[in-house]
């Protein structure tokens, strides 16, 4: 499940203004606060774990232009200078990676150079907009030293060498769930681990005769609509995001068991587990999936409050659903701590998914034997993040769709009889970087209920080893827009990488 790692003397710099080997993190066994960066450029504070990911795994040496060596595995990603990523062991010489600045002022300061415009920033001020105060007590955030420094800084780290190295070692690595990245005191970014999509080295012939199985498989191991997991296995009871339950609002509190034992599950409606063929007759392992029904009720909790508050303040609103929170009240602080909660359970319930999909395909396709994908896309939708568009700080609500920044990865599927892509974000301006996240439906579930049959399911998913009933009649493919048409009205947003077709699918 993981994208590669890091040797245990590798420094990772704290926002407590020193730097601590990744060996000692994980030895610790607590959360910390890491620098991470937007896929705009921007530094950020964030909240991190870290882990032992493999043993005696093999190296490679990325040597930088400032000197600094990083012994890394070889598929551990590295994030260029336009936000995207690159493996080291595909890294060429010259290659400009995104950088990490930091100084020490005159009065003890810590100073992080911004990439997105150049200047020096006080990293206190930085963790203030990052709402973690709270957690760096020695932090000096009076209004007075909350500045920009104006001296600009155009730099970039460049790739000198990568260098196989002929030894193996433990490796470790970071889990940043809010930006999937972070910074190394060698002065470079990189990314951190997950996947929700990814391509195999598997070919459509090594599936043939075995699709039921796994179908069969799946539909054992991973639960799908209202139903959850027996047991709870050690990876979802050692997620760290459980330590903050507690913190999320006190209408959920007796959900905690529950947000356990479905942790690993699809869920219902347009959720879905697939194999896809790739043009090449490459197989992709995909999968579709959210917060599950926590996520649904924090959010009813929220909208509750808000609406209580539209009535005391006596808003006369067009729709009471229009009710919302301001920023900067204790009301909003709450709600996107709970959001962000919620997002990074959706996040890792996929990771759960993924992990046993991917175990069973390999025991139908390999013997079991372990396999590294050859390309892994991970993307978040339906979803809130605050950003930096037009020069100015924004929270983006992207609902049904994701964000396609340039070079960003995407997934826009179609239904379970069309087609899905693989795509790489333009970087729209005008769309705030953003692109459809999938072709969207044509009819509500009901009217497709009525107006199809179970023979029109099976004709339209011929080919397709899924469920034929009509406890899936709704997600039938001609309740859907056409996919090719919507990825044509969308030509200016995203680029396509790959175009699949599912031959399996598993739906809620």
């Amino acid at each position: 499940m993981d994208l590669g790692c890091f040797i245990g003397e590798t420094l990772i710099p704290l926002v407590d203004g020193k730097s601590y080997p990744i060996k000692g993190l994980v030895d610790k066994n607590e959360e910390f606060i890491v620098y991470a960066c937007t896929q705009t450029g921007k530094i950020v504070a964030a909240k991190a774990t870290a882990k032992l990911t493999r043993t005696n795994a093999p190296l490679v040496k990325v040597i930088l232009d400032n000197g600094e060596e990083i012994i890394c595995t070889p598929d551990h990603q590295f994030m260029l200078r336009d936000g995207s990523y690159k493996e080291a062991q595909l890294l060429e010489i010259g290659t400009s990676l995104m950088p990490f600045y930091s100084q020490v002022d005159k009065d003890g300061y810590t100073l992080i150079s911004q990439p997105y415009s150049g200047r020096w920033q006080k990293a206190h001020w930085m963790i203030a907009r990052s709402g973690l105060l709270g957690k760096i007590n020695e932090l000096d955030n009076r209004p007075g030293n909350i500045e920009l420094i104006d001296d600009l800084i155009h730099y970039n780290h460049k790739i000198v060498a990568i260098i196989p190295l002929n030894y193996t070692e433990n490796v470790y690595c970071l889990t940043v769930p809010e930006y999937h990245n972070f910074a190394l005191k060698a002065g470079v970014f990189v990314h951190n681990c997950g996947m929700s999509a990814i391509k195999t080295q598997f070919t459509g012939e090594q599936l043939e005769g075995k699709l039921k199985k796994i179908r069969l498989d799946i539909e054992a191991a991973i639960p799908t609509g209202f139903n959850e997991n027996k047991d709870v296995e050690k990876a979802v009871t050692n997620w760290q995001r459980w330590r903050d339950f507690s913190n999320l609002h006190r209408g959920v509190q007796d959900l905690e068991s529950k947000a356990m034992k479905q942790m690993g599950s699809l869920g219902g409606g347009n959720h879905f587990i697939e194999i896809c063929l790739d043009t090449e007759n490459q197989v992709w392992l995909m999968l579709h999936s959210g917060s599950r029904n926590i996520g649904n009720k924090l959010a009813q909790c929220h909208i509750n409050t808000a609406k209580e508050l539209a009535k005391m303040a006596n808003n006369k609103l067009p729709d009471p659903d229009l009710a919302h929170f301001v920023v900067g009240t204790p009301e909003f602080k709450a709600y996107w701590q709970d959001l962000q909660w919620a997002q990074n359970y959706a996040h890792f319930n996929r990771d759960v998914m993924m992990f046993r999909f991917k175990k069973i395909v390999e025991k139908h396709i390999n013997g079991g034997k372990v396999t590294k994908p050859l390309l892994e896309v991970n993307c978040h939708h339906n979803y809130a993040e605050k950003e930096v568009h037009f020069g100015e700080d924004v929270y983006v609500t992207r609902k049904g769709a994701v964000r396609a920044q340039t070079e960003d990865y995407g997934i826009i599927p179609g239904s379970m009889g069309a087609k899905s892509f693989i795509v790489k974000g333009k970087g729209n301006a005008h769309s705030f970087c953003s692109c459809s996240h999938g072709a969207g439906r044509l009819m509500s579930r009901s009217k497709a209920k009525n107006v199809y049959t179970l023979d029109d399911l099976i004709a339209q998913t011929e080919g397709v080893e899924c469920r034929k009933d009509t406890g899936v009649l709704d997600e039938i493919p001609a309740a859907y827009k056409p996919i090719e048409q919507v990825m044509a009205n969308q030509a200016d947003l995203v680029e396509i990488v790959a175009t699949l077709k599912q031959v399996l699918c598993v739906k809620g």
